[in-house]
């Protein structure tokens, strides 16, 4: 079982860092989460677990390799699936050619064992795997990228935004299933905005504001004393 940790890490985006000395452990079989406002950094630390964004100091150890700054098919291969903010699927393919295009480096068994998983966890994908990716609803779309990330049966499945332009129910659709992800052994980091999503699933939980650490202990605690969110803006989401 394999634990993801960010050990000290800062980002920069242009010429400045935007995450300062950031350190976060996700442990196998669990959901952590970070949540923070907007401008917190909680994109770019997931840029930069994607290997997309410079990471200036730290490490990004799995499997006790230092994956920072690796190319992001290194980081795939190594078992980090990053779903990023905005449900980015290509959007002329259909269902079926964007999951088949996520299995390219996969062997014939395991793209078709990693296509079966992903149905048995969103099987309203099966009905629409003629459609174009354009055609889909927000909620199918967010299924397809969270399918795309998961076919390849992944280590650590990082996810930023989960519920961004979603309809509540749509969320709630989704949430349970990120949970039996992570029940099925594989380490899940949930970066929100939202804190009652994030705080329903996860068992430890990071508070980032200015691109640094400001609370980091167990989400349950975040539930009981929600005084403990630093920022004005996240108590008014819980309440949302």
């Amino acid at each position: 079982m394999t634990t993801l940790s960010i050990d000290t890490v800062s980002v920069a985006r242009g010429p400045r860092n935007v995450v300062h000395d950031v350190s976060i452990e996700v442990p196998p079989g669990e959901v952590t989460t970070i949540l923070g406002p907007n401008g917190a950094g909680k994109s770019s630390l997931a840029l930069a677990c994607a290997g997309l964004a410079r990471v200036t100091k730290g490490w990004i150890n799995l499997d006790d390799r230092n994956l920072a700054n690796q190319r992001p098919e290194r980081i795939r291969a190594a078992g980090i699936s990053v779903v990023p903010e905005g449900r980015r699927l290509l959007p002329h393919l259909t269902v079926e050619d964007n999951l088949k295009v996520a299995t390219y480096s996969l062997g014939r068994r395991a793209a078709a064992d990693g296509l079966a998983y992903t149905l048995s966890l969103f099987p309203e994908l099966e009905k629409r795997w003629t459609i174009q990716g354009r055609s889909l609803s927000g909620g199918e779309q967010q299924m397809v990228v969270l399918a795309q990330a998961l076919v390849s049966r992944p280590k650590i499945l990082l996810v930023d935004e989960l519920s961004l332009g979603l309809a509540p129910i749509v969320v709630k659709r989704l949430v349970p299933t990120l949970a039996d992800v992570a029940a099925s052994g594989i380490g899940v980091l949930l970066i929100e905005q939202f804190a009652h999503v994030a705080l329903s699933l996860a068992k430890a939980a990071y508070v980032l504001e200015g691109g640094r650490v400001r609370y980091s202990g167990s989400a349950a605690e975040l539930t009981e004393h929600p005084e403990l969110l630093h920022s004005a803006y996240l108590l008014r989401q819980r309440g949302t």
